[in-house]
């Protein structure tokens, strides 16, 4: 699943065509996603000026002239693709959405999802706040609301592990099972502590993992481990960088000690037993 690093990537090159653009023609090929797309989509988008776009969580939110809102939430498998060229359809094409910026040039975003965990959405920004997607999530971890102080008000009075506590949208906004292992190896913190057992030196190694981590990877474009491809095509390169997901039975590179993968709610675990504690 794209995490926050891949949704920001593609915020960002979104940014490029989108601010001031204006919306010529949309067409949705399959309407049945996550959620299905709404009816009027087509009507409503139609010659609507989108703003700059911007990130919350693993969510990529365009602003329109109108004060709405246009949602993608890339799933599973979801991708966006940004085409300036003549464009045969591929297979899991579902959305093409065609815009014309300011300087007459054109564009297409096409959204593309073999799984069809993903979503798109087009609401009033009134109802942000309230939005089912939107509501409940946690601080964004790249902002400055991701302090020691929020952290402890949050583990306050719970057992759960520290790595199921970063995956908790409702927590902490974007961070996924890559980047959860990626950041406690960084911090020297084993997956499996519980966050009653954290103490202020733990949280402050957790914060700045966290922000050296992400940033890390939003420079190399991401993480192409499945199916996360950039905007433009290309492979995001962060995946050369992971310290332990995925490296189970090699050695930490920090001490040469082997790594060992385990089984967190479901979900793949990696570490080093020596270095972690």
């Amino acid at each position: 699943m794209p995490e926050l690093p891949e949704v920001e990537t593609v915020c960002l090159a979104l940014s490029k065509i989108v601010n001031n653009s204006i919306v010529s023609n949309i067409e949705i090929f399959r309407k049945d996603l996550r959620w299905k797309i709404k009816e009027n989509l087509e009507i409503d988008l139609k010659q609507e000026i989108l703003k700059k776009p911007y990130r919350r969580g693993k969510y990529i939110l365009i602003p329109t002239s109108k004060e709405y809102i246009l949602l993608f939430h890339l799933g599973m498998s979801g991708s966006i693709k940004i085409i300036s060229d003549e464009y045969d359809l591929s297979k899991h094409d579902h959305v093409k959405i065609d815009l014309k910026t300011k300087e007459n040039q054109f564009f297409s975003i096409i959204y593309n999802d073999p799984r069809r965990f993903g979503f798109i959405d087009f609401f009033s920004i009134k109802k942000i706040q309230n939005h089912f997607l939107l509501k409940k999530l946690g601080v964004e971890p790249l902002e400055k609301d991701f302090t020691i102080n929020y952290l402890q008000k949050k583990i306050h009075n719970k057992s759960k592990s520290v790595k199921n506590f970063l995956m908790d949208q409702s927590i902490i906004a974007g961070i996924g099972n890559i980047y959860a292992s990626e950041i406690l190896y960084k911090a020297n913190i084993n997956p499996l502590r519980t966050v009653d057992k954290l103490r202020k030196e733990h949280l402050k190694s957790i914060i700045y993992a966290t922000k050296f981590i992400l940033k890390k990877s939003i420079n190399f474009g991401g993480t192409s481990i499945r199916n996360h491809l950039q905007p433009d095509g290309k492979l995001g390169y962060f995946v050369q960088e992971l310290q332990v997901y995925g490296k189970n039975k090699h050695n930490c590179n920090k001490c040469n000690n082997v790594i060992t993968l385990i089984n967190i709610s479901n979900r793949s675990t990696y570490y080093c037993s020596y270095c972690q504690k």
